[in-house]
């Protein structure tokens, strides 16, 4: 890119343009050969990326949505240039650590200690800079036990550990990760999570693949999905979230009986048109119930024809008081047999991030079985101790065996939580904790001894 341009995209951390990867695939390898000596095409193209524009402003944190074989590895090996584009326009400003693929550099035969060297020098750092390092890499990897054996003696978990210690111990000014951040256990999943939380704070740039749309809503500012190459959405983490989603388990027709989520169903007498259909999605709840920019798919091998939030009167209500009694509905009719059901709901703040959920996994680890024309009533009881806020509700059926969603209705329920005071301003949940000190004095050779609060948050 020519000094004029650069100069242009200065204000940004990554500026892409019509970026293109194609390979060459050949039938032989004489065909390659005859192709350089003689000219001429002799072989055929696969595109991995095509035509792929890309901004990112300094601090700024953007997720990549994806099915396998999208393009999303091949565009982060390309920012972070370890790959050569074919074509198209690339700035990078500043300096970049990549995770793209954990235990680059490391050999199973040295020891953890040299490992982090290995490690440091192939993510362009100095020795001197790993000497001075090493200590805090092995200390976030809890592995100061272990440092001097061999990296081929560590579990699964403890090699992903050290690997990803040592790959963020570089401060970077632009970090790439790609599909790393599931290494470890819980607690260390969240020590990644808050190094990750603090560089962000820094103003540091990330751009982070990840299936867990979770993790998209959470930690990222927006998103973008891509398919077959190409960018196929891209604005509010949330809502391409929820897209993706859709991309994942969209409507389909299950076999010849069954035209999708809008078949014709003889029990309920709904004919299948559109503005039938639509009569289901929204029937019976009053406004501000159903959350209107809703994402729905799923097999279509059962139908929800209801659900919605319920108060201690059996009324349906969008605005309830934190700690009160609720009931969460759903009513599911079953369009074929299913074998492995299971089914549930999510509550979710309006990040997307998820704060609860239940499923009937919950309570034994196996599924339900349901005939055709059944019909489900499923109900979750709660005292909903969530503090004041909007929230939404995720709600739906699926198979137990692969997960497939067999109707799922993103953010179906949305409702506002009013309530007391009296607990941390930025806390989610109230768990109803009571709070008392007590003061021990010394007065005239006495001991006093008070005692303050006990009061219920």
């Amino acid at each position: 890119m020519s000094t004029s341009q650069s100069t242009i995209h200065q204000d940004s951390a990554i500026y892409a343009k019509g970026l293109r990867k194609a390979y060459k695939i050949y039938a032989s390898p004489i065909d390659r050969a005859l192709e350089s000596f003689r000219g001429g095409i002799r072989h055929t193209e696969r595109v991995a990326l095509d035509n792929v524009d890309l901004e990112l402003k300094r601090g700024e944190v953007v997720g990549i949505l994806g099915r396998n074989g999208a393009g999303k590895s091949t565009l982060l090996k390309i920012v972070a240039k370890t790959l050569e584009k074919t074509s198209g326009e690339l700035d990078v400003n500043g300096r970049v650590t990549a995770i793209l693929e954990l235990g680059t550099g490391f050999h199973p035969e040295y020891s953890g200690r040299e490992n982090i060297y290995m490690g440091g020098l192939c993510l362009g750092m100095t020795r001197s800079e790993i000497d001075a390092k090493i200590d805090e890499i092995i200390d976030f990897s809890e592995l100061r036990d272990v440092i001097d054996d061999p990296f081929k003696t560590y579990s699964t978990g403890m090699q992903a550990r050290l690997t990803f210690s040592t790959a963020i111990s570089v401060d970077p000014d632009i970090l790439i990760v790609d599909e790393a951040l599931s290494v470890g256990d819980a607690r260390f999943q969240m020590k990644c999570f808050a190094w990750l939380q603090d560089l962000r704070e820094k103003d540091a740039t990330i751009l982070i693949v990840s299936h867990d749309t979770n993790t998209i809503t959470t930690f990222c500012d927006r998103a973008l999905i891509l398919e077959d190459g190409k960018v196929y959405a891209e604005g509010d983490a949330k809502e391409v979230s929820e897209l993706y989603q859709n991309m994942l388990f969209g409507r389909k027709s299950v076999n010849n009986n069954l035209e999708g989520l809008g078949a014709e169903n003889s029990a309920d007498g709904n004919d299948g048109n559109d503005e039938d259909q639509a009569g289901v999605d929204a029937a019976n709840v009053p406004d501000g119930d159903i959350h209107q920019e809703t994402a729905r798919y799923g097999t279509g091998e059962a139908e929800l024809l209801d659900w919605g939030l319920f108060n201690e009167a059996e009324e349906r209500i969008s605005v309830i008081e934190t700690g009160s009694k609720v009931r969460f509905s759903m009513t599911l009719k079953c369009k074929t047999d299913i074998a492995g059901l299971s089914y549930g709901f999510a509550i979710k703040n309006t990040k997307g991030t998820v704060l609860w959920g239940i499923t009937n996994l919950s309570y034994a680890n196996k599924g339900t079985s349901a005939l055709v024309g059944d019909t489900l009533n499923i109900n979750a009881h709660c005292t909903l101790w969530l503090n004041a806020g909007d929230y939404f509700v995720t709600l739906g059926a699926a198979h137990v065996e692969n997960g497939d969603k067999i109707d799922f209705v993103e953010d179906g329920i949305h409702f506002k939580v009013t309530g007391p005071g009296g607990i941390f301003t930025t806390s989610v949940v109230n768990l109803e904790t009571s709070l008392d000190m007590e003061s021990t004095r010394e007065i005239d050779d006495e001991i006093v001894t008070s005692a303050i609060g006990g009061e219920k948050a």
